[in-house]
């Protein structure tokens, strides 16, 4: 049974909920080296980072989909995130490969597959589904070992690509500049646990066990605390800057973080350009364990690889993938003019299965509503009510591809505004919403 770990409870409004997956366990060691398990290394990791969380940050909830020696399948470690509807899905494995030479740390994304490395990687960690009985029946036909499942992945679209590459990027930032592993990028495959989620995801490859050097460094509890105190870093300052696009820095409301000001560029129009004060902090002395030069097949940066930031949607046009900033279900839609939108957010008649497209642009406190004025240029703008916060939208379509129109039309002033899909009054998930669409 997965384990909550709650953090001190602070008003609804400011609670973050993170799944932490530890990879593999139980009948699933993972990748097996000697007596080194890969399963055992991941759960480690994992625990101690929720760890860091939960003592650090006090408006966290941090759910674990295993705290022992556990078999879950990738179905389930994904339904754990999308049942308690998590803003942040993070999966912690080990890698492997017949090479001994190969080092250092890497962070995925979903995306395309077309890099043999990547590929070989997501096949890997995919194969735990063939533990699982009628995996065939429950995972749609997909087979693990054929290229032509993974192509299937490349045209399907990622609705929380941005917010996972920034996560990810931060992630290899920390293990490069203060743990000093080697950094192998931010890298685009297509991992199943990934794609079954409805919230900004990564999986963390640690190091390889198959390399002797860094298997020491992955097996000793100085290299795990290093590892996981540094994915926690990553997540305070992605958290960090989440909260202040919504209007929330360290608990606090920042009433114009998610307006634009008036008579400013609209290159920066909308953004908060204000470090948020964890990122000013001294760096702690964490020696550079297993600090290795750079080699020409590992990126001296973090970089995505391959360096596509963006996704297509089902219509083909490119789309940067966003995802709502609490990414937890909406409740009922108000609109403080009476109407849904007008020019140029006009609705048309009302579709079969009641799904609208809108462009969420803000989010505040139900305590700190944003006026008119700073919504200035957005009437009428519907109010979308979750819990203790209020979504501001823009827009009422019935075609996606409309949505998308219009939002482009906003980001000079609104640059972090993305599409949502509303179904009888509720946020529904963005790919359903699609799907059922071209049906």
């Amino acid at each position: 049974m997965p384990v909550i770990v709650m953090s001190q409870s602070l008003p609804a409004e400011d609670e973050w909920v993170v799944v932490i997956d530890a990879g593999h366990g139980g009948r699933d060691p993972g990748a097996v080296v000697g007596k080194t398990k890969e399963k055992n290394i991941n759960l480690s990791v994992a625990l101690k980072t929720g760890r860091y969380i939960s003592k650090n940050i006090k408006d966290v909830k941090v759910i674990y989909t295993r705290e022992d020696d556990t078999f879950l399948g990738l179905d389930e470690r994904a339904e754990v995130a999308n049942r308690n509807k998590a803003n942040l899905f993070i999966s912690i494995h080990s890698n492997a490969m017949t090479d001994k030479r190969f080092s250092g740390a890497e962070t995925y994304v979903l995306g395309h597959t077309m890099d043999e490395a990547n590929l070989q990687v997501a096949m890997k960690e995919n194969s735990v589904i063939t533990f699982e009985k009628d995996y065939e029946t429950k995972y749609k036909g997909f087979d693990p070992n054929s290229v032509e499942s993974y192509i299937i992945f490349s045209l399907m679209q990622n609705t929380y690509l941005r917010q996972s590459t920034e996560f990810a990027t931060l992630i290899q930032n920390q293990f490069r500049e203060r743990v000093g592993r080697k950094d192998r990028g931010v890298r685009q495959a297509g991992f199943q646990v990934l794609w079954m989620t409805t919230m900004p995801s990564v999986l963390v490859e640690l190091g390889f066990i198959t390399n002797a050097e860094e298997e020491k460094f992955l097996i000793s509890e100085q290299g795990q605390d290093y590892l996981a105190s540094a994915i926690f870093r990553a997540f305070r300052d992605y958290k960090q800057t989440i909260d202040s696009r919504s209007g929330v820095r360290n608990g606090k409301v920042i009433a114009q973080a998610a307006t634009p000001a008036a008579g400013t560029d609209d290159s920066t129009a909308g953004r908060d350009t204000q470090l948020p004060s964890g990122q000013q902090e001294a760096k702690p002395a964490v020696p550079a364990a297993g600090n290795e030069s750079k080699t020409a097949d590992q990126p001296a940066r973090s970089e995505i690889v391959p360096s596509e930031t963006a996704v297509k949607s089902n219509s083909g046009q490119t789309e940067t993938a966003v995802k709502s900033d609490s990414g937890q279900a909406e409740k009922t839609v108000k609109s403080e003019s009476g109407t849904a939108a007008a020019n140029p957010g006009q609705a048309t008649p009302a579709p079969a299965d009641n799904i609208y497209f809108m462009v969420q642009v803000a989010a505040m406190p139900k305590n700190r509503e944003l006026t008119q004025s700073q919504l200035k240029g957005l009437e009428p703008i519907s109010r979308i009510e979750d819990g203790e916060r209020i979504k501001y939208a823009s827009g009422k379509f019935v075609l996606y591809d409309d949505a998308l129109k219009h939002r482009r039309t906003l980001t000079g002033r609104y640059p972090d505004a993305f599409v949502i899909a509303v179904r009888s009054g509720k946020i529904m998930p963005l790919k359903e919403a699609i799907e059922q669409q071209k049906r």
